[in-house]
């Protein structure tokens, strides 16, 4: 049960980053925000709120406050930055719904990084890349490329959540050492 339900949140958490490189992929080549890449930017943030949930429910006992903190705010902030999306989409207005989005978006995914590292849960590059991927988006107004690195940091956490094999049933315990470092 317990490899199970590290595979459901790796995949989903690995989802949400592929919809998320898919759509600065699709942005970042053809230069202009049409509705259907408006879309898919409201669909994959949707996917990195997911991805929140994910690292939450999967690590969320051993993260203790700043990353779980964190991951609520990220994900309440994808939330607002899609539904900002999609009334961009629907009424042509919605800047300032999408930039709070992003705000809470950018907060919690440096709380989650920070959390990510302290605990050692995994392996700490992967908490630097999701750092370093979270800077890197809010360079978006100077170039659509600017938010790869960030979903390519969900990919990369969701595969390794993927591939843990938790070496006995007490998932998540908060005081269990079964991290990366053994």
């Amino acid at each position: 049960m317990a490899k199970l339900r590290c595979q459901r949140a790796g995949a989903v958490t690995a989802l949400g980053g592929l919809l998320w490189v898919a759509w600065a992929v699709a942005l970042g080549a053809t230069g202009r925000e049409s509705d259907g890449v408006l879309a898919l930017v409201a669909l994959s943030s949707l996917g990195v709120v997911a991805g929140h949930y994910a690292v939450e429910s999967f690590h969320g006992a051993r993260m203790k406050r700043p990353g779980t903190g964190g991951a609520w705010l990220g994900a309440v902030g994808g939330v607002v930055f899609a539904v900002g999306q999609l009334l961009r989409i629907l009424t042509g207005n919605g800047e300032v719904v999408v930039g709070l989005g992003v705000l809470a978006l950018v907060g919690g995914s440096l709380l989650t990084s920070v959390g990510l590292v302290r605990t050692r849960i995994e392996p700490p590059w992967l908490g630097v890349l999701l750092a370093v991927g979270t800077v890197a988006f809010l360079g978006f107004e100077v170039s659509a490329w600017a938010a790869l690195p960030y979903g390519l940091a969900w990919v990369a956490l969701g595969q390794d959540i993927y591939r843990y094999d938790p070496p006995d049933g007490r998932f998540g315990e908060a005081n269990a050492d079964y991290g990366w470092l053994r």
